[in-house]
């Protein structure tokens, strides 16, 4: 019988010994109620009926400190609580774009850290991480996120367990004629347009995709293409800091939602409580690029 994600994370918490006669009891009782699938609903409503049955408060799980007392070190810091006092387990940083009408803006972040932030909820990452870590929760367990509007990227994202800055890619647009205003070369700060005989060019290489050039080109001859993100994962700070490594260089809304998700995955399922960089590094960055 098939088993979801969740409930195969509560089964690998068993002892060893007696997994099989659990996962035989969780199989009869969701069978019992006309399922196919096992999942972590199942696993507590066993629990809980075997303790009904054998009168013992011992779970099948091994057991951990209440959420109380897991929490007791994070309530040291109010951003790892909501105003109703309920824990949160991710933080999610956005630059101030929008607040101060930045010149770079490309798109306002807080749009895309909502979408995550909503995802985030949805998957119920903050319950399925408490119930995943074994003892006191400590703030490298908690997820660090970061939106930023442009390439200027103000709010950190390299640093971050997942990071993401808007882009604007542009082309050259071989119908609009260059005026040799020079005004795109004047404002490309990586020096990666050239402009000889009326003929555009610009090094990919250099170009960071800010669309700047296209903002102020008079003419069109620099044209901007569809808004989009650069994500990036496993950037940390601390005694051994890194970079965060690209994952997608481009990706729309949907692919950046579909990359959280797989990366939230990659924590939940691993059965170590390692930083996520060091999850990346085992599993490889080409590997999590084939999930999605």
């Amino acid at each position: 019988m098939e088993w979801d994600k969740s409930a195969s994370l509560l089964l690998e918490k068993v002892p060893p010994f007696i997994q099989k006669t659990v996962r035989e009891k969780v199989e009869t009782l969701a069978r019992n109620r006309g399922k196919d699938i096992v999942t972590e609903a199942d696993v507590v409503a066993a629990r809980e009926a075997f303790m009904n049955k054998s009168g013992s408060q011992q779970p099948i799980t091994k057991q951990q400190p209440k959420h109380n007392e897991k929490l007791s070190v994070l309530r040291k810091y109010s951003k790892y609580f909501d105003e109703n006092g309920n824990p949160v387990l991710y933080h999610i940083n956005t630059c101030r774009g929008t607040e101060v009408n930045c010149p770079f803006l490309i798109t306002d972040p807080k749009i895309l850290a909502d979408k995550l932030r909503k995802r985030l909820e949805e998957l119920n990452f903050t319950e399925k991480l408490i119930n995943k870590i074994e003892g006191h929760i400590l703030p490298h367990h908690t997820m660090k996120l970061a939106v930023s509007g442009c390439p200027n990227s103000c709010s950190m994202p390299q640093i971050k367990d997942f990071g993401v800055h808007a882009i604007e890619s542009v082309y050259v647009d071989p119908d609009c004629e260059c005026i040799e205003c020079m005004k795109c070369v004047e404002t490309c700060r990586e020096d990666a347009i050239t402009v000889k005989n009326r003929q555009v060019v610009i090094d990919k290489e250099k170009c960071v995709h800010c669309g700047l050039c296209a903002k102020v080109c008079p003419a069109g001859s620099i044209k901007a293409e569809e808004k989009k993100y650069r994500v990036m994962i496993g950037g940390k700070v601390g005694r051994h800091p890194r970079f965060a490594l690209d994952l997608l260089p481009t990706a729309d809304e949907a692919t950046v939602l579909k990359a959280l998700v797989a990366c939230i995955d990659i924590i939940l399922t691993n059965k170590t409580e390692r930083h996520f960089r060091t999850l990346i590094e085992q599993l490889g960055i080409e590997e999590i690029k084939k999930r999605l």
